[in-house]
């Protein structure tokens, strides 16, 4: 049973405009791009740009089959849930628990990076202690009402903007002709030597960039505070357009750009090198505070948006009765999922001391499996009428789905290939996998009457 004298729905008072702020805010193009962008720039040298242009291609596929699912079913269960609603209620436990164990991980991987980017700016804090104060301060504020939220994230994700527009517009005005030789034959510096980017590099930077793109489908999280959820599904993919644009300028910007192009490449921290040879230091530490607060934004619209999730996996209910009823629990005037926020808060500051290699392990096999389900979900669903006839449909089906199979043998390929990370990754999210639907097997479909995948009322009675 559940606690019925709390609220189990959330007030529908967010536009598709707020949505799309929060969402952008959890995936964060700036963290995207001035983290894992520049470690795939360092990959693949001028290579990257084929490598995002490409992962644009290969993340187009993966979310718009998410996103005809989501308007299907949207709730904040989010893909999990969806997938669930597509497939049947094995697939939606399955997902709920086996991706429950990466929610701190994740949180804490973009918690982690800030401390680097306040260095400049003389705070005297250790590392893990800056993060642990990023992981309490976002947690207070995650509990304020959704609105007030979106109005924070918002103005967070403005100066974000206009850091990587920064990037990008001064790549712009120094273009280089040259530069279209060198995307179109890619080659990197290793050693202080220029080599020539071979397929398998650039293969492994396509692979990290459309990770990079990933994150439009976390809109569902938001989904239930909606006051059109139906239409979640274009929400999504106008999320995905922005961030490709976000995330794409300013990459073709350095390549383009670069004043010395083979010191950049050659540098650890490549925007930053990009940046000194065209910008004052001052300006220097405003990218610094951008990025820093784009990780903090991050954060916080990640608390908000997870929290709900936690609180839908609750509600339908996933684990013993008196865990569900706290994980239920909202405040009276915010309608925060108050326990479960806490829970992420706590477990997110525990991470702060797991070694970075291992949550890279336990993260990165994780959206590889994921696709799949996507593909099973969308086929599954066509045929059964469940989806594709709703706010968004999967353009030129059965060939977005059909990609999708040839996306997910690909990325596993290139993390089997990765012997030291990527190989145990897989290893590891497939026992996660077959953890989570013992789970549903044994425990959920054994309790009396059964189990069965649960959303807000309004949805599900839409969807009978």
């Amino acid at each position: 049973m559940t606690d019925t004298s709390q609220p189990q729905r959330f007030t529908r008072s967010l536009s598709g405009l707020g949505v799309i702020i929060l969402t952008l805010s959890v995936l964060s193009p700036g963290v995207s791009i001035f983290v894992s962008g520049a470690s795939i720039i360092q990959q693949a040298g001028t290579g990257a740009v084929m490598a995002f242009v490409l992962g644009s291609a290969v993340c187009y596929c993966q979310t718009a089959m998410s996103a005809e699912l989501g308007a299907a079913y949207p709730t904040a269960g989010a893909d999990y849930a969806s997938v669930g609603h597509a497939v049947g209620d094995w697939a939606g436990a399955t997902l709920y628990i086996a991706t429950m164990f990466n929610i701190p991980l994740f949180l804490n991987t973009s918690a982690v990076g800030i401390a680097t980017y306040l260095h400049p700016f003389g705070i005297p804090l250790s590392d893990n202690a800056m993060t642990l104060a990023v992981v309490a301060t976002a947690t207070a504020l995650s509990l304020l009402n959704i609105r007030s939220n979106e109005y924070v994230t918002g103005v967070f994700m403005v100066i974000e903007i206009a850091a990587l527009l920064l990037v990008a517009g001064i790549g712009a005005w120094h273009f280089h002709p040259q530069s279209v030789a060198q995307v179109l034959h890619p080659q990197r510096v290793v050693d202080g030597a220029w080599i020539a980017a071979g397929v398998g590099v650039v293969g492994i930077a396509v692979n990290n960039a459309s990770w990079a793109l990933a994150g439009s489908r976390q809109a569902l999280f938001f989904s239930e505070d909606m006051k059109h959820p139906r239409t979640i599904g274009r929400i999504i993919m106008l999320s995905f357009a922005v961030t490709v644009v976000l995330e794409c300028a300013p990459v073709i910007g350095v390549i383009a750009g670069a004043k010395d192009l083979h010191v950049v490449l050659a540098s650890p921290s490549v925007f930053e090198t990009f940046l000194t040879q065209y910008l004052p230091p001052f300006m220097l530490q405003f990218v610094s505070l951008a990025i820093a607060l784009a990780i903090f934004n991050a954060c916080l619209a990640g608390f908000v948006g997870i929290g709900r999730q936690v609180f839908s996996m609750a509600r339908t209910r996933l684990f013993a009765a008196p865990i569900n009823a706290a994980l239920m629990r909202l405040t009276p005037r915010s309608e925060a999922p108050w326990v479960a926020i806490l829970a992420i808060g706590g477990s997110t500051a525990i991470a702060t001391y797991i070694p970075l290699f291992f949550k890279i392990l336990l993260l990165s096999g994780g959206y590889t499996f994921l696709t799949a389900f996507y593909v099973f979900g969308v086929f599954r669903g066509r045929k059964t009428g469940r989806t594709g006839h709703h706010d968004y449909r999967t353009p030129a089906f059965p060939l977005i789905p059909a990609l999708g199979v040839l996306v997910v043998v690909g990325e596993i390929v290139v993390l089997w290939l990765d012997a030291d990370a990527g190989r145990k990754s897989l290893f590891i999210t497939a026992g996660l996998y077959a953890a989570a639907y013992s789970y549903y097997r044994f425990v959920l479909a054994r309790r009396p009457g059964g189990w069965a995948l649960t959303g807000p009322a309004d949805i599900d009675a839409d969807t009978r």
